[in-house]
């Protein structure tokens, strides 16, 4: 007589993992850092240095604009 998957050695396993107090969870190591005063300061400098490269670009673009549209004065007050 076939027995049933629920009778079966496979099943059994299965159930007693699923039962394991960490199955099925992975760990999140990737979630924390340990940074050193080094890390710190060369992330610090990279933001620093995007900072000005912002600032540049935001310029050149600004320029740009002005070269296509030219800023018009406004007189308050007349």
């Amino acid at each position: 007589m076939p027995t049933s998957y629920a009778d079966s050695a496979q099943a059994r396993e299965s159930d007693r993992r699923w039962d394991l107090p960490n199955f099925g969870k992975k760990p999140h190591v990737e979630l924390f850092n340990e940074y050193t005063a080094d890390d710190l300061a060369e992330r610090e400098a990279r933001r620093l240095q995007e900072r000005a490269s912002l600032k540049l670009r935001i310029g050149l673009a600004i320029a740009q604009m002005e070269l296509v549209c030219p800023p018009i004065e406004v007189k308050h007050g007349s």
